[in-house]
């Protein structure tokens, strides 16, 4: 590490970027992965133990802060390498007239899931906090254009992170001892039950039958076939249009709601090439 840096080159100019574009949040800066890392950092742990270190200019400082959920020194040093390797190979791609995609971005994202959930591990997170989290982290709950298009030129699977998100609070329930065969065909969708209001807290205090008429009513609340063999991915469908439309969708025919829907994916990812070619 060269000394003129704060921990190193990449989250010096990514803290510096943060603090030069935060008066203009639909800026491609403010909204650019570097930032977005600092942004999620500070979600995370909160502002003043991202920032106060980097005025202090003290390293040992910052790093203490990003175990202070106990997320191990091991995994932390990890963290900080990969950043900066990310940071070097998009240095790196700057001079491709084909860009490459970074092989550090599901990385360095699957690190911020393990600080955010060690975080739900060691205290209560509001679903409105939870819902911010999964929009940073570029799953597909991500509203921003830019970094919905960033997502789709980096990630090898769009829905990867969600899934690890997802898989990782399943272990924490594991050890919480919540039952988690408590679900219709032991697969809860718990995106799905957040629009009901049932999030990972609530489970511990819920009955089987209790969950039950709760995930049955996301497929009612969706117009989904919940005995369909492909509800879940119907229910998917639906719940993607509502994110990005703010309203469910349904012509009162299932055959047309899925030509519906089908019309809409294609037409999203149309907006989304646009502004990839725009960006590049």
């Amino acid at each position: 590490m060269r000394e003129e840096y704060f921990v190193n080159i990449a989250f010096n100019e990514s803290i510096k970027q943060y603090l030069e574009s935060c008066n203009n949040k639909n800026s491609l800066s403010y909204n650019s992965f570097l930032v977005v890392v600092i942004r999620l950092l500070a979600l995370i742990y909160g502002k003043v133990d991202i920032l106060n270190p980097y005025y202090l200019k003290n390293n040992v400082a910052f790093m203490n802060n990003l175990t202070k959920f106990g997320v191990s020194n091991s995994e932390i040093a990890m963290f900080k390498d990969d950043f900066l390797r990310f940071y070097e190979f998009e240095e790196e791609n700057r001079a491709r007239s084909i860009k490459q995609k970074n092989p550090y971005f599901t990385n360095i994202q699957k690190y911020l899931v393990d600080m955010f959930v060690a975080k739900k591990k060691s205290r209560e997170v509001s679903l409105e906090e939870e819902e911010s989290f999964l929009d940073l982290i570029y799953s597909v709950h991500t509203t921003n254009p830019y970094r919905l298009s960033y997502a789709y030129l980096n990630a090898t699977d769009i829905r990867f992170i969600e899934k690890y998100y997802y898989s990782k609070l399943n272990e924490m329930d594991v050890t919480r001892e919540i039952d988690l065969d408590k679900t219709i065909s032991g697969n809860l969708n718990l995106d799905a039950l957040n629009f009901l209001g049932v999030g990972l807290s609530n489970l511990s205090e819920m009955s089987s039958d209790e969950i039950r008429k709760a995930t049955e009513q996301v497929y009612d609340y969706f117009s989904v076939d919940k005995e369909s063999i492909n509800r879940d991915e119907m229910l998917s469908k639906a719940m993607d249009y509502y994110k990005l439309y703010g309203k469910r969708l349904t012509s009162g025919n299932g055959y047309v709601d899925i030509l519906l829907l089908m019309s809409v994916i294609v037409t999203s990812l149309s907006i989304i090439a646009i502004i990839v070619f725009n960006i590049i």
